[in-house]
């Protein structure tokens, strides 16, 4: 059999010789028949005669020779390529509109997907991922919370669903000793951390099991990029040491390139190292920057996880009521984690992204539909010699297949080159560290929106261009008119093309709308001219608390003092960046309330400056000043929910609160509140203000702190002068972080901002393909009604009237499109109801608006052929006539 296969394959490539030996045989057959009837008696002539009966026509037999070698078909095949390719290069501007129109769609598509594909979709590089789960703490008050440490212990400890159970805790270190210091991030896990993951060093070793106790001797893994950057990739680096926060580390192993986490990892740590001289460690109530990471055992699902951990933080509840009250547990897939929030409005695009090549694939059906009226009489001509239904829709397909290969590659050569525009616009930290390229994946995603465009636009032409009426199509004498069915066919397809442009210009002015209120909130502080500067002080040389306030006090007065400089100060927090520090407290004369529901405010180390440099608004009281220093009473400003809900209708200003819970035998340190200032957004423009503190950094210093500075210039021409000003105190402190607090602003608002550009680049995109099919569609029936409308001329009809005939066809599509799209729009924009703030998904007026704007589009579509109409010479459609 595999043999008779591999001949009829080669048969294909060999056709001259075959042919030629299929000739010789049968001539022998004949010749050898033609013998013996010869030897018979039989005379020359009737024998000839009856041979030729018994073996049929010379080119019959042929015929089915070759059907025989089964290799017809793709024959076929090929005489059809090479003719669609022929038609297509006769017919230069309908094959660049149609390769132009899908190349649009389908690059569109392969960009978006590429970066979907690579956050949100693709395998992380871990072993079976699918079975790894994040723990995180929670509780009603304040939602997810980290993961206290002893907490932890008791959870690996006890817990029956998980195979595997590691700490991961985001750890940040100033390397220094090798030019320019800077600071890295890095993790500090369990010592199994990688094993579970299945990842292996691509050098050097692993953690050991004794390097997870507190005291172990101080080591690393190198990240890929790190080992590249700093030890250029040499092999020799592992054993060296490199100095984190003024401690000689040893790098023991440097991990693969395809190794990434959710947030930035330069280095990792075991946490034996973490743990020591960390008081968090034994304090149950302490919760830092830690989560839990855990495989699943085999056989348990996410759902018996859940109920046993649940069940866990309950017991953990009743057995340390004081820390753990109304604390529970919240489980996510790992790949969820990594995806984060970006996920729904890339999802958004991507069938944005659809829709735009379905309005190509309807724009490029509708010209193989004009173009099939044109070749009606072809066809007809081919049906009348015998050609049947079946082989005249496959030569129309096999058009199709060219027209959607050559677009396709065109398609991923756009997309090729839009990918980097792409990844410009979107922020490192919600790509995670995903590699977002041209892939084996996406490239497989290209194909199968090559063959399902084919199908759209290929198979309608193809069907329609076999129901003409073959003798009415021959006795045209070659003028060519379309037939209503062709007709009804192109409406619809320009409908459906308006259709999709609504519903992505709904999406559009919805995102648009969205972003306009969320610019609109009151961020509570003025940005304009103000840059940030974050400094981590990690070195022995500031554990004590005089040496913190002095290097921080140095900062204030010397950068304060530089030319062009307004105002500096310093605070651990900075709207809209999410960085917080909480604490519990005791309002003086309040109910004393349960366990787990004290008020837990946002806590802000501040300089006295901090309030003017961002121009928070002072509402009642004054704000902090230089002599509330370490002496001095403790005091601190709230903010205005502070007010409202812990003070509701007193004024605060000289009320006492406590840090932390009462404890028997232990005296209230009371700070008495000095001020009241406007809300901030801590947490982006889209959530509401939450309890805030205002303590000055003298009465209870940090190490790491953010540098305000407003200048009287552009803030970018000061930056070199400012890190100056900091060296100058102390060289090996670097500096990061730095940006204008316009740009954190356009920061946090940076999925709006993407989501609507990429939105409306698509949806502009569906409006000019859409306009263009009305436009070929009103166009192509003007021509063909002509000699109609040079009759009505001649026969005393108005041009008003012949404009209203033009102008009606357009309406009559547009309306079918915007009935239908405004109905696919109801149900599919609740899809985006998370995407959207300030603004419901069924927005009547921008639905409205939509509606207008598509109407004014069509008309203006109409206008050419209206016009063109009206040039008609009403003595040339009569002689045609």
């Amino acid at each position: 059999m595999w043999a008779d296969l591999r001949l009829r394959f080669f048969s294909l490539f060999r056709r001259k010789t075959v042919e030629s030996e299929m000739d010789d045989e049968l001539r022998f057959h004949m010749d050898r028949q033609l013998e013996k009837y010869l030897q018979s008696g039989m005379e020359r002539e009737a024998a000839l005669r009856r041979v030729r009966l018994e073996f049929g026509g010379w080119e019959q037999v042929r015929e089915e020779c070759r059907d025989a070698r089964g290799v017809a078909l793709v024959e076929t095949l090929g005489q059809d390529l090479r003719y669609g390719w022929r038609t297509l290069r006769r017919s230069p501007g309908f094959t660049a509109a149609a390769l132009f129109t899908l190349a649009l769609g389908i690059g569109a598509n392969t960009s978006i997907f590429s970066v979907v594909y690579g956050v949100v979709l693709r395998p992380l590089p871990f072993r079976d991922p699918a079975r790894l789960i994040l723990m995180n703490e929670t509780t009603p008050r304040v939602g997810d919370v980290s993961v206290s440490y002893p907490n932890f212990q008791d959870w690996r400890a006890q817990s029956r669903s998980f195979a595997a159970m590691s700490q991961v805790a985001g750890v940040h270190f100033n390397m220094s000793g090798s030019g320019q210091p800077e600071n890295i991030s890095g993790l500090a896990v369990s010592t199994n951390f990688l094993s579970m993951l299945g990842v292996r060093p691509l050098a050097g070793r692993d953690f050991r099991p004794e390097e997870e106790k507190a005291g172990t001797a101080p080591v690393l893994l190198l990240s890929y990029s790190l080992w590249q950057s700093h030890f250029g990739a040499d092999l020799g680096a592992v054993g060296r040491t490199i100095r984190l926060d003024s401690r000689a580390y040893t790098i023991i192993g440097v991990l693969p390139p395809e190794f990434r986490w959710s947030e930035t990892c330069d280095v990792l740590e075991p946490a034996g190292v973490w743990a020591t001289n960390n008081d968090s460690v034994t304090e149950r109530g302490e919760r830092g920057e830690m989560v839990a990471l855990g495989r699943l055992a085999d056989g348990v699902s996410p759902i018996q996880a859940r109920a046993e951990m649940t069940g866990l933080a309950a017991r953990l509840e009743r057995a340390y009521p004081e820390v753990n009250a109304r604390f529970g547990v919240r489980l996510q897939p790992l790949r969820e984690v990594f995806s984060g929030d970006a996920r729904p409005s890339m999802m958004l695009l991507l069938g944005a992204a659809l829709f735009v090549l379905l309005v190509a694939c309807a724009n490029v059906a509708n010209l193989f539909l004009m173009r099939g009226a044109v070749r009606a009489r072809e066809m007809a001509l081919r049906i009348a010699i015998g050609a049947s239904s079946g082989r005249i829709v496959r030569q129309m397909l096999t058009e199709s297949v060219l027209v959607a290969v050559l677009g396709g590659l065109a398609g991923v050569s756009l997309a090729t080159a839009g990918i980097p525009a792409i990844l410009r616009l979107i922020p490192p930290e919600t790509l995670a560290g995903a590699n977002v390229e041209m892939n084996g994946a996406v490239l497989l995603f290209s194909f199968g929106l090559v063959v399902l465009s084919m199908f759209v636009f290929g198979l309608a032409p193809a069907l329609s261009s076999t129901r003409g009426d073959v003798q009415s199509e021959l006795k045209e004498g070659g003028r060519t008119a379309g037939s209503a069915g062709r007709n009804r066919w192109r409406g619809l397809l320009a409908a459906s093309e308006v259709a999709l442009a609504l519903v992505l210009l709904v999406g559009a002015g919805l995102m648009m709308k969205s972003l306009y209120r969320l610019l609109s909130v009151d961020s509570g502080f003025r940005g304009e001219h103000v840059v940030k500067f974050e400094i981590n002080l990690r070195t022995e040389r500031y554990q004590k608390d005089p040496a913190l306030i002095a290097f921080w006090q140095q900062v204030i007065d010397r950068v304060g003092e530089l030319p062009g400089v307004e105002s500096a100060a310093l605070g651990t927090a900075v709207p809209l960046t999410e960085d917080h520090w909480r604490a519990d407290i005791t309002v003086e004369g309040m109910p004393l309330p349960e366990p787990g529901s004290f008020p837990h405010p946002d806590m802000h180390l501040v300089s006295p400056a901090y309030v003017r440099t961002l121009g928070i608004r002072l509402l009642r009281g004054r704000a902090l000043a230089d002599q509330d220093r370490e002496n001095a009473q403790r005091v601190a400003m709230v903010n205005a929910s502070v007010a409202e809900r812990l003070y509701p209708g007193v004024d605060p200003v000289g009320k006492r609160f406590a840090f932390g819970r009462p404890r028997p035998g232990r005296t209230q340190n009371w700070v008495t509140i000095v001020g009241v200032v406007a809300d901030t957004r801590l947490y982006g423009l889209a959530n509401p203000s939450r309890l805030e503190v205002y303590i000055p950094f003298r009465q209870r210093p940090s190490d790491a702190m953010t540098l305000l500075v407003k200048t009287k210039q552009e803030p970018a021409a000061l930056v070199a002068a400012i890190r100056s000003a900091v060296a100058s105190i102390d060289k090996d402190q670097p500096i990061f972080g730095v940006a204008t607090m316009e740009e954190v602003v356009n920061a946090s608002l940076s999925t709006s901002r993407v989501t609507l550009t990429l939105l409306g680049l698509f949806s502009g995109l569906a409006l000019v393909l859409a306009a263009i099919g009305i436009y070929g569609v009103v166009s192509y029936s003007m021509a063909q009604r002509a000699k109609e409308i040079g009759i009505r001329l001649a026969l005393g009809a108005e041009r008003g009237t012949v404009l209203r005939l033009v102008f009606a066809q357009g309406a009559r599509i547009a309306g079918l499109g915007i009935i239908l799209g405004s109905a696919a729009s109801l149900w599919l924009t609740r899809l985006m109801t998370k995407l959207l703030f300030g603004v419901s998904a069924v927005d009547p007026s921008t639905f409205a608006a939509v509606a207008v704007v598509l109407a004014a589009i069509t008309m203006l579509a109409c206008y050419v052929p209206a016009r063109r109409a009206l040039r008609v010479d009403p003595l040339i459609a009569l002689r045609h006539e």
